[in-house]
């Protein structure tokens, strides 16, 4: 027993930051891969940032396994105060598994949503999930991935609610990422449940536009969480190349069809006059504009501050008082 303790002890001082002005968040991943076996199923790290927010990542030696994984999370949120003990859970899309593209994905969001005072997550639990060369090979990875993530994520969710009378999980999904949470919850979506998001943002979501209606996986979403904002771009090339392969449109590439028939807790924002992404690769795709956009960005950050719909700034009410356009700040 004391050797545990000991483990504990070391485990928590390895990924334990000293405070700074910033107070910028801890950030830890957990790793699924599917084709994997073994203890290479499933691993945990810590990633780190550099003064430029630059990200280095960590793997924890295999003999750390679940429980101390989520004996980390629980340690590091006790360390923060109070209003910073609130856990951001971030998925990324397709082939995004990859360091060498993670890492600029990271960075982005590091230097322009978590390293600033008003970021209320003070614990960010990046889901790293594998992927393979085929489309519909990965759809099937991200459904498995989903699947043996479920309880490690509903953990997290207890031991964030346990961190303070206020604490709070949010989720930031992207694209394929979206499949993986979608088959997270699919399943344990009830009246009462013991689970809540306080916000859920669903970016260029490669899943069927009609996922919230009555007898999909998602109808009940509304029992998760009351803050749901789908984000969708008229002209993401990305997700028309999947709408193609699917034969199916897509929630980010049309939105939602009617969003009275959907739970009252979703808001859609449109971002197809968005311009402001920050490579040519993201002006290309219109797929990434969660973290190259510096407009959306900032729409993110408001968002997870809790900020009003109505005091939202550059958004501009559309059909519905549900559904918005977000517009590009004056100066560009």
């Amino acid at each position: 027993m004391k050797i545990i303790k000991v483990l504990f002890f070391f485990l928590v001082l390895m990924v334990s930051t000293t405070a700074n002005a910033q107070l910028q968040s801890e950030n830890l991943f957990v790793e699924v891969d599917v084709s994997a076996t073994g203890d290479d199923i499933v691993r945990y790290g810590k990633i780190t940032f550099n003064d430029k927010n630059q990200p280095k990542r960590k793997y924890f030696k295999k003999k750390v396994k679940k429980a101390m994984f989520l004996d980390s999370i629980a340690r590091h949120l006790e360390l923060l105060p109070i209003e910073k003990r609130n856990t951001l859970v971030y998925i990324h899309g397709m082939w995004a598994y990859k360091w060498s593209f993670l890492k600029g994905n990271l960075h982005k969001m590091q230097s322009d949503m978590w390293a600033n005072d008003a970021n209320p997550n003070g614990m960010v639990v990046t889901v790293i999930w594998h992927c393979s060369v085929k489309y519909f090979d990965n759809r099937e990875m991200a459904q498995k991935s989903g699947i043996i993530l479920s309880p490690l994520i509903r953990d997290i969710h207890e031991i964030t609610a346990a961190a303070s009378p206020t604490s709070k999980t949010s989720y930031i999904l992207h694209s394929m990422g979206n499949r993986v949470f979608k088959a997270m919850w699919e399943g344990h979506l009830y009246e009462h449940m013991p689970y809540h998001a306080e916000h859920i943002a669903m970016a260029g979501a490669d899943i069927k536009p009609n996922s919230f209606d009555e007898g999909e996986a998602l109808e009940n979403i509304g029992y998760l969480s009351d803050d749901v904002l789908v984000f969708k771009h008229n002209n993401d090339r990305t997700l028309g190349i999947s709408k193609m392969l699917n034969d199916y449109d897509r929630l980010g590439l049309q939105g939602i069809p009617d969003l009275d028939k959907v739970s009252s807790a979703i808001t859609e924002v449109d971002v197809s006059v968005i311009t402001d992404n920050e490579d040519a690769a993201a002006r290309f795709s219109n797929h990434r504009y969660f973290y190259m956009s510096p407009t959306v960005r900032k729409d993110l950050a408001l968002f997870y501050q809790g900020v009003a719909k109505d005091k939202m700034p550059r958004r501009k009410e559309l059909d519905h008082p549900r559904r918005y356009m977000l517009e590009m700040p004056e100066n560009n």
